[in-house]
């Protein structure tokens, strides 16, 4: 390998700070600060650069390239590799900064977060503390109740969390290698190492990329995330570690580079959001950035875009690349709660002055002074370990405390709330609203609670677990609630997440005798030929068409299962023209319109917007329940403008019937958030249990109205 190629302890990107060496390749560090650049822009300014968040690739690769490359130095020289050395030389580079970021993010919690948000927060910093974020953020992707969870100051520890884990397992791979070298022929002689170690991290790299390619089709959020399926990033830098950089033309060695900085560039400006990551389109940013790391640094030829990579200014952001890192995104996090406003472009350019120099000197006054210092012990590895486990501990325990303080308080307002119900519950919830009971409702001793609280309303939710298991294949059949029997209706309830939100409405009238179900509900499955919108994850698009399609063959073999057939779905999700909507529903409820079997359509609920910070709770948790009209959602922006396909399809039909319930929602301008003390919001578009069974007797007389129930 090239002389170039080596420094005294080479260092990876977006885990490492850059190394104090004057063996240093300047392309490198250019390229940490392109990478590092490309994130923070794309943080600050995603309509700017919709594929910016590529420069976490780019660090994945240098990363591979550089350990790598530390790892054969000393495989070469002692034909062993020191595991507990080589780990402590990495703790003592990323973790003094990394856990400093964290408790600082810690303390702005406490001190600007709504309540709340507290729970999600601490967990995901205690997550990132441990070095397990990713795989937190991957679980929170697959599960519906964590899937809109607002972005927390931690959230950007996926990348150093697998970065992490790569250090931990490489290592030991290479030593297995090593272990295995003696088996091949003697007639290898000192090679037998380097093809034993290249033979096994080239296996793990192609299983890897094999594995990313089929979970990035077939389930893009946890694959995003998961260091199964970004191992083969690093491990394409790892296996060009074995490749001496380019030899030969100093002008070939410049078009490479030139090659690989536009084949980025190309990337950040063509990919965004949509794009399918880590699969093909991975490919290539990786090329991209091996290739500039093999052509090196041609600085005898004037038009390489090297110079550019090793100017002054350049070399200084990839010096302090990691701790930018590690601080732009809390502060992006934070200022909005802090402010309480949204980020303006003055406070944009205000970030990122503060992520410079903040990062310079998290670098002069913690980095290097951490990495370099021998006193109180600090080269020995056990005192790392030891170092690194209080550290780790304390956050945790903050963490922890944070969490218990909020249970504690949770658990002391559902006692006094549970107290109050049964003096006052006869106007709770949507009886607030009941005309008929206008006398004694709405009750001002139910101004003062909300329930469930801001912080513990994710948790009132129709989960329904047990309804998950039988919408595909052979075994297709509905959620039962209630045992059918002769005389009373049994009915169909059919949609997406939003339907089954109104499910336990239904069980009020299941226990009530009024009649017996089936529920047919999958997340973002409006009942309808139009498909799921294109940003759903793929296994979610499969299961709501085997769902749609076993459902019509059940409607059309057995036509009098259901005495009527209930259906409501999220007005916005769908992605077509007005007219297709229409369509959409009544090619499927075609079958049972046949059959003659009623369908009654709902018209969807208030909305508070498409994004995780849209949730209604958030403003509560902030101002109080004192304060709850201040959390209103506008009915022209979450009813009036959001159009509603379910009323024209019934007009255009017969055996239909259309309910409107957004009066139990909603003013004339306003829709609150708390009515009659129930809050009636899990998130920024779903209802509550507590409120959805406070609806539960209205619904009853729409039913009653059209002749479907007693």
């Amino acid at each position: 390998m090239s002389a170039t190629v080596q420094s005294r302890r080479a260092s990876p990107a977006v885990g490492t700070p850059a190394p104090a060496s004057s063996y240093v390749r300047p392309e490198i560090q250019g390229l940490r600060a392109i990478a590092v650049g490309l994130v923070v822009i794309f943080h600050l300014w995603p309509n700017r650069l919709p594929g910016g968040y590529l420069g976490v690739d780019v660090f994945f690769v240098i990363s591979g390239y550089l350990i790598t490359a530390h790892i054969l130095r000393e495989s070469d020289r002692t034909g062993r590799i020191a595991l507990g050395a080589f780990w402590a030389r990495r703790a003592r580079r990323l973790l003094p900064a990394a856990y400093l970021v964290l408790g600082a993010s810690l303390v702005a919690v406490f001190l600007w977060v709504p309540r709340m948000l507290w729970q999600q927060f601490v967990r995901e910093i205690g997550a990132a503390a441990l070095y397990v974020e990713n795989w937190a953020l991957a679980a929170d992707a697959v599960d519906y109740l964590a899937a809109d969870n607002v972005a927390s100051p931690a959230q950007h520890y996926w990348t150093l969390s697998a970065e992490e884990q790569f250090y931990l397992v490489w290592p030991v791979l290479v030593i297995a290698a090593l272990w295995c070298a003696p088996i091949l022929s003697p007639r290898l002689g000192t090679r037998r190492q380097r093809i034993t170690i290249f033979t096994t991290l080239a296996t793990v790299t192609v299983a890897s990329f094999a594995y990313s390619l089929h979970l990035t089709a077939t389930d893009p959020a946890t694959s995003y995330f998961v260091t199964t399926t970004r191992a083969w990033e690093f491990g394409a830098g790892a296996l060009l570690a074995f490749v001496p950089v380019l030899a030969g033309r100093a002008s070939l060695r410049a078009l490479v580079s030139l090659l690989g900085l536009v084949t980025l560039t190309l990337c950040a400006l063509r990919m965004d959001s949509s794009t399918p990551m880590p699969g093909t389109a991975a490919v290539w940013v990786v090329l991209g950035t091996v290739a500039l790391l093999w052509a090196g640094h041609p600085s005898s030829v004037r038009w390489s875009p090297t110079h550019a990579l090793a100017w002054r200014p350049a070399q200084f952001v990839g010096d302090i690349s990691y701790s930018m890192y590690l601080w732009h995104w809390p502060l992006i996090v934070i200022l909005p709660y802090a402010t309480g406003s949204s980020l303006g472009t003055l406070d944009k350019v205000t970030i990122a002055v503060a992520t410079i120099l903040v990062s310079w000197a998290t670098k002069v006054w913690v980095e290097d002074p951490v990495r370099t210092s021998a006193r109180f012990g600090l080269r020995r590895s056990p005192v790392t370990f030891a170092l690194v486990g209080v550290s780790a501990g304390a956050l945790v325990a903050g963490c922890f405390v944070a969490s218990t303080i909020v249970d504690r308080d949770n658990a002391a307002r559902a006692e006094a709330a549970e107290s109050l119900l049964k003096q006052h519950g006869s106007c709770f919830g949507a009886a607030s609203r009941d005309p008929k009971l206008a006398e004694s409702c709405p009750d001002p001793a139910l101004d003062k609670v909300v329930i469930p609280d801001p912080s513990e309303v994710k948790k009132d939710h129709a989960s329904y677990k047990r309804c998950n298991k039988h919408l595909r294949g052979k075994d297709f059949e509905g959620c039962p609630f209630g045992t059918p029997r002769r005389g009373l209706p049994h009915i169909a309830v059919v949609g997406d997440s939003h339907a089954r939100a109104l499910m336990p409405m239904f069980e009020i009238l299941v226990d009530q005798g009024v009649l017996t179900a089936e529920m047919f509900a999958a997340p973002s499955c409006g009942w309808s030929t139009v498909p799921p919108a294109a940003g759903n994850p793929e296994s979610r698009k499969i299961v709501c068409a085997e769902m749609k399609a076993n459902l019509d063959k059940l409607l059309k073999a057995e036509p009098d299962r259901f005495d009527f057939i209930v259906t409501t779905g999220r007005a916005s999700s769908q992605r077509a023209s007005e007219e297709e909507r229409i369509q959409g529903l009544l090619d499927v409820w075609e079958p049972a319109l046949r059959a003659k079997t009623p369908i009654v359509a709902i018209r969807d609920n208030p909305e508070g917007g498409r994004r995780a910070e849209d949730d209604p709770n958030i403003c509560l948790g902030d101002v109080g329940v004192e304060r709850a009209d201040e959390c209103a959602l506008s009915r022209k922006a979450s009813v009036t403008d959001i159009y509603d396909p379910y009323e024209e399809a019934v007009e255009r039909t017969k055996r239909t019937t259309y309910i409107d319930m957004t009066r139990w929602y909603c003013d004339e301008d306003e829709c609150p958030v708390v009515i009659g003390g129930a809050n009636v919001y899990r998130d920024s578009n779903h209802v509550t249990i507590t409120y959805a069974r406070t609806l539960a007797p209205y619904y009853r007389a729409h039913l009653r109205k059209a002749g479907l129930v007693d």
